[in-house]
């Protein structure tokens, strides 16, 4: 298989799941190693192609589909908070797409997510913890900013009234 047989095949997957797709996944099925898998997903994205890497793999980001509401919100709590303040996002019905910090040097760091249930938030936080990683927001005091996509106005102001409940909005 060449290249561009290999990059029309990771293309072709990804807009066939519906969930994100591991680049080891991508390497055993295309029989290649997990390094050549990375340089085709940049030599895909240079072609215009939005594919965005998450913590559970990577997904074309047409994900966020015309029907959605695309919403930004601003909040702030400590890193114990986090759990609890995705869980209320999920569970109102919202998907959290991102957090994002102002940082004094670097400017926005964005990193992805995309949760959308309990289940998602439970590996992220396994990860967080394993890797003994700091979340982003510990570079702002707690200050960060989530992407939420909502299926409506409805589900974003349930967001809303439920961050706002547990004083996590700025």
């Amino acid at each position: 298989m060449s290249g561009n047989e290999r990059r029309e095949k990771i293309i072709e997957i990804l807009k066939s799941s519906s969930k994100p797709v591991s680049g080891s996944y991508l390497s055993k099925i295309l029989d290649v190693s997990r390094q050549l898998i990375v340089s085709d997903v940049a030599l895909i994205r240079a072609t215009g192609i939005n594919i965005v890497s998450t913590p559970k793999g990577y997904i074309l980001n047409e994900e966020v589909c015309e029907s959605s509401l695309v919403k930004t919100i601003a909040c702030k709590h400590s890193k114990e908070f986090i759990e609890d303040e995705l869980n209320i996002i999920v569970d109102e019905g919202a998907t959290v797409l991102n957090v994002i910090v102002e940082h004094s040097v670097y400017g926005q760091l964005t990193g992805n997510l995309h949760v959308s249930s309990r289940r998602d938030i439970r590996e992220f936080m396994k990860k967080l913890g394993e890797d003994a990683t700091n979340p982003l927001s510990q570079l702002t005091d707690g200050v960060h900013l989530h992407t939420i996509k909502c299926e409506n106005e409805e589900v974003l102001d349930c967001v809303i009234k439920a961050l706002k409940e547990k004083d996590y909005l700025l």
